[in-house]
């Protein structure tokens, strides 16, 4: 009987052993600027080009990435289908013999027939439309539920952005990923790993290239932060 206990006992060590140690590594980077960044443009499922700027960003990315010798940590590379993101993975990683995937599940936010649009109109804290008069004359996309035609609410994305990550962790156990997408896409991110809702501010808005480090675990998809925000290969000049 002690003997069954105990080999019972193992069994379930081995168990949270495994469930803790088996997580997935994820090293989340938003795009390079584009055009339409500069311009403050909705862009979601526009597929958008670098500019200039943004393709320096992205040169700024790979010597941190290799000075600090973060590159070498990757085993895999995964980018949202959208041009913008791709493009920055490919000057990024492009040193690094890895296969980059691409995955339409990963792309930013659709604003449907809002892309375009000066977004400072349309995506205003929650708390103003209780406020301002104006604030009626236009959707606000940053309500949860507002629904966007040829579009996806916030509650949608939320939904799309968790099942991408968790599919993801689930598929690179116990790998180390980088991942590029979008400011939307890290705003998800950073809410889950943080047990925020929808209607929490952030702090500062979302900065070209950041990178965010954090962890799932697949087996009880649980979500932790790491090292959020990194930001200091911002303060370089390309050569």
């Amino acid at each position: 009987m002690h003997g069954q206990c105990l080999v019972h006992h193992l069994i379930f060590i081995f168990f949270v052993v495994h469930f803790m140690t088996n997580k997935t590594e994820l090293w989340l980077i938003r795009h390079g600027e584009t055009a339409w960044n500069a311009k403050q443009r909705l862009q979601g499922w526009a597929d958008i080009p670098l500019n200039e700027v943004g393709r320096k960003q992205a040169k700024n990315l790979q010597r941190y990435f290799q000075e600090k010798e973060i590159c070498r940590l990757f085993d895999s590379v995964v980018s949202s289908d959208l041009l913008r993101a791709a493009e920055t993975a490919q000057i990024a990683l492009g040193h690094r013999a890895l296969e980059l995937r691409t995955e339409a599940s990963l792309r930013e936010r659709s604003y449907g027939i809002y892309e375009g649009k000066y977004w400072r109109n349309l995506m205003r804290p929650v708390e103003d439309d209780v406020t301002s008069d104006e604030s009626t004359q236009l959707p606000n996309l940053r309500q949860p539920d507002q629904e966007i035609p040829e579009g996806e609410s916030l509650s949608q994305f939320h939904e799309r952005i968790k099942t991408a990550f968790e599919t993801l962790a689930e598929q690179y156990a116990g790998q180390r990923i980088a991942v590029f997408a979008h400011g939307g896409v890290i705003d998800i991110a950073w809410r889950l790993t943080h047990g925020l809702d929808l209607y929490a501010q952030r702090p500062r808005p979302i900065a070209n290239t950041s990178i965010n480090h954090f962890a799932i675990f697949p087996q009880t998809r649980q979500w932790q932060p790491i090292q959020w925000e990194i930001t200091e290969h911002l303060q370089r000049s390309a050569p």
